[in-house]
């Protein structure tokens, strides 16, 4: 009987007969010895050449009484509970082999034949019943266990004896979780199925691969990897994914200093509902005016079930953007969505997710300008990714891709929807900027799904009907908030004490919605714990900290949108003159009791939309109504409009030496103690007669300024480094503690708190 036989018939008999258990899930012979030599090999280190993975396949293989072969389910160190977002994943292996003893049990399925199957459907766990919004996928059939079992059979089938006894010994020279005392009795379909056993279907046919080409045999190589070529590039491509998103780094990228992204990351809010983002929550005021809409629980939903989303009219989505303020996890989001596809975690529907973004597009653009060069869509694919060059199935329907395009403010050409030609062919060599209007329009590659990403004032660049869904990151809840600070250390202590910290602080607490002024505080709070004993006894200051937030904010700016060295990065006159506009914007709204402004506003104050909207970190666009509707602008908290115009006032103090809340009164060139004074006089005065917390934390935040301290965080960059010091706050301290006094009680806490701003105190 030849082995094609022997296949169908155990396939068939497998069904009417009860598949008895197993530790691992594996086909298991009558030999005792066997076994034990299998366990033997499998407790051994192993280090295999490419990232093994295990996957759950939810078909059961069984041993019979004489050597034939069926397919198991591979099992794998983590049990499904602990991941129940989809039936389906993979994890990256450590380097050892003996993990893979232990696994779990489950019904098997029932296998007719080991041909191509239609499109199969599996569980998903993660949909819950009501849930209108979820939408299962549909695994293709050559990624289907029995059709790559079925093709790696067929191809090693062709060895003889001689050459079958070579195949054992290549494959336990390169991986050492083979024996040849393990192989010794095996024939190909125990081969084959300890193979897919240990390193999973994906991994296991790359293997038989490179075991089939390594002995001399390319005909049989080049035929494997022809019938299961979507499989073969996937797999390349998602260890590609890997190696690029494993790992994060926070702040300027250093050798040595990235971290895991899977052991840090906590998953923000995602909703469904647009409406800015921004954080109604303020330390002092309980009605702060103009107040965001914030999004409901209800419309919260999990980053990997974005395309699980329909339209609006109730079709499956094909381009999703996805916007959030500066800083909010964007781009940390989408990362970690391609790592936890690339892992198998979720998404299997999908076959291959392409990263495009616009940072890339940026580079790739100036240099085509330099070259007076156009490229064509399939060029695009193979320059960024390799294991494309043999994809002539691009274009089927049946081929489910993902283009993910994160960061489309960092384009700085605007994308002309209405006068650019229509182009379908992959192949046309037409200018970048074409090709991307294109792919967004649906007109390249029309079946293929578009995840965009952006701020919103350079996502409505993009016409309407071609998103098919907005999604909004409103970052972290309170909850979240501590699990990140807790998951960033392995001293639970040091993470408690961080935590305790900041909470003394509301306004700090509250802006820690932004992932990355979490990051901020952990950063700077575990310095101050590790380097002083009697650290964390008073609540922490606020200004350094909204001068640190600042400082980063525009280098930032200048690393992303001018190209600047994160470690050469130098501050011009230009940035000076828009910190000093935004500051006069701030403190007109401040005075004005408004928090929203308008593009005029913006005009009035010799501001551009771009740089305000799209670089500063400070401010955002709101959503409109209707495109017709004024551009609407606010800060992207209550406090930064307050700390921007308190460091408008004391940086025109600084600068041109001007007492900006006293316009009749000019200062002297040289620093007299007696003006400091006045300028804070003033400050006070328009404090104590308006309203309880309009002016509250600007007072604060403009006593910290003067600070020695803090003053010294801006020289070099807002002003010389030799510009002299500020003197006469000695006078500034006589006076607010007069001032606290003779104030009522509702004023007296934040006076306390101002004073305490001008502390000389390391914070």
């Amino acid at each position: 009987m030849d082995s094609d036989s022997e296949v169908e018939r155990i396939l068939q008999v497998s069904q009417n007969q009860e598949r008895p258990p197993s530790s691992y899930g594996s086909m298991k012979s009558d030999e005792e010895e066997q076994d034990e030599n299998i366990t033997e090999a499998q407790h051994s280190p192993c280090k295999s050449e490419l990232p093994t993975f295990t996957t759950h396949t939810r078909v059961q293989l069984n041993r019979s009484v004489s050597p034939e072969t069926v397919f198991t389910e591979i099992t794998q160190q983590q049990s499904v509970s602990e991941h129940p977002q989809e039936g389906t994943f993979v994890t990256e292996r450590p380097h050892t082999c003996a993990e893979e003893e232990e696994g779990d049990e489950r019904s098997p399925i029932q296998v007719d034949y080991p041909e191509p199957l239609p499109p199969v459907k599996p569980e998903d766990e993660s949909q819950e019943e009501g849930d209108e919004e979820q939408q299962p996928g549909k695994l293709h059939p050559e990624f289907d266990l029995p059709y790559i079992f079925k093709s790696m059979q067929n191809s090693l089938t062709s060895l003889g004896g001689p050459e079958l006894h070579l195949f054992k010994r290549y494959l336990c020279g390169r991986h050492p979780s083979f024996t040849m005392t393990d192989l010794e009795e095996s024939d190909t379909l125990d081969i084959v199925d300890k193979m897919l056993e240990r390193f999973g279907k994906l991994q296991g046919l790359r293997v038989a691969i490179r075991m089939l080409e390594s002995m001399k045999k390319p005909e049989l190589a080049q035929e494997l990897e022809k019938k299961c070529k979507r499989a073969v590039i996937q797999y390349e491509l998602k260890c590609g994914l890997i190696r690029r998103h494993n790992c994060i780094f926070e702040g300027v990228p250093r050798a040595g200093q990235h971290l895991y992204l899977k052991y840090v990351y906590v998953e923000p809010q995602i909703s469904t509902q647009g409406h800015g983002g921004v954080n109604p929550l303020h330390e002092v005021r309980s009605d702060p005016p103009n107040p965001p809409q914030v999004a409901s629980p209800d419309s919260m939903i999990g980053g990997n079930n974005i395309f699980r989303l329909r339209s609006l009219n109730g079709s499956p989505v094909r381009c999703v953007l996805t916007t959030g303020l500066p800083g909010i996890g964007n781009s940390v989001a989408v990362q970690k969505f391609m790592l936890d596809w690339a892992e198998d975690r979720a998404n299997f529907d999908i076959q291959f997710v392409f990263p495009f973004p616009f940072r890339e597009m940026q580079s790739l653009r100036e240099r085509n300008i330099v070259e007076k060069k156009d490229i064509s869509m399939l060029e695009l694919l193979q320059t960024y990714h390799n294991e494309t060059r043999s994809m002539d199935f691009l274009e089927q329907q049946d081929c489910k891709v993902l283009f993910v395009m994160d960061g489309i403010d960092i384009y700085k050409k605007h994308l002309d929807f209405k006068n650019t030609p229509v182009v379908t062919d992959i192949k046309a060599v037409i200018p970048l900027d074409s090709l991307l209007v294109n792919l967004i329009r649906g007109s390249l590659l029309p079946h293929a799904l578009l995840w965009l990403t952006g701020r919103r004032a350079a996502t409505n660049q993009i016409p309407p009907e071609y998103i098919h869904r907005v999604t909004e990151i409103q970052g972290y809840s309170d909850e979240q908030k501590d699990d990140y600070l807790t998951l960033r250390y392995s001293d639970k202590s040091l993470a408690a004490k961080i935590i305790r910290h900041t909470k003394k602080s509301p306004t700090i607490y509250t802006l820690c919605h932004i992932p990355f002024c979490c990051w901020m505080v952990a950063m700077v709070y575990e310095r101050g714990f590790r380097n002083y004993d009697d650290y964390g006894d008073e609540p922490p200051k606020i200004t350094s900290f909204f001068i640190h937030y600042m400082i980063i904010q525009n280098n930032r700016k200048l690393e992303k949108y001018y190209g600047q060295n994160p470690n050469s990065q130098k501050w011009t006159d230009m940035d000076k003159v828009f910190m000093l506009n935004l500051g006069c914007l701030a403190l007109e709204l401040l005075d004005n009791n408004r928090s929203v402004f308008y593009e005029e506003d913006l005009h009035e104050h010799s501001l551009l939309v771009r740089e305000v909207a799209w670089c500063s970190g400070l401010c955002t666009e709101l959503p409109r109504a209707n495109a017709e509707d004024k551009r609407v602008f606010c800060f992207t908290h209550l406090s930064f409009l307050e700390f921007m115009a308190a460091h408008y006032v004391w940086l025109t103090f600084r600068l041109e030496e001007r007492n900006i809340l006293d316009q009749s009164h000019r200062v002297s060139k040289l620093f007299k103690e007696h003006s400091l004074v006045d300028m804070y006089r003033k400050a006070v005065d328009r404090y104590l007669s308006a309203p309880v917390g309009q002016y509250d934390l600007f007072l604060r935040f403009l006593c910290g300024l003067s600070m020695t301290l803090n003053d010294g965080l801006l020289r070099g960059m807002l002003f010389p480094h030799n510009a002299p010091p500020l003197k006469g706050l000695e006078e500034v301290v006589k006076l607010l503690t007069k001032r606290k006094d003779s104030a009522g009680p509702e004023r007296q806490a934040n006076l306390s708190e101002c004073l305490r701003e001008l502390e000389t105190s390391e914070d």
